[in-house]
């Protein structure tokens, strides 16, 4: 295989390339149920042609409880 697989994430209004992304799946999740996932971004930091970011992020469903936990870093395109 040649090239590069990646991902990308809407983040706000910026569209993030990740390179790294670590997923925790905690709770299954069913047909029907309501997932919030909320994002915390950890470091932003412009250089001089790009942006950098790392953020953490947890989903919860609607009974309260985490469903989905992990992080990410990439570029923002």
């Amino acid at each position: 295989m040649t090239g590069e697989i990646t991902m990308s994430l809407q983040v706000g209004d910026h569209n993030v390339l990740a390179r790294t992304m670590n997923f925790e799946f905690v709770r299954p999740v069913f047909t029907g149920d309501t997932i919030v996932c909320e994002v915390t971004i950890e470091e932003f930091e412009k250089q001089e042609n790009r942006t950098t970011i790392r953020a953490s992020f947890v989903c919860i469903n609607q009974n309260q409880k985490e469903v989905l936990t992990g992080n990410f870093s990439g570029v923002i395109l």
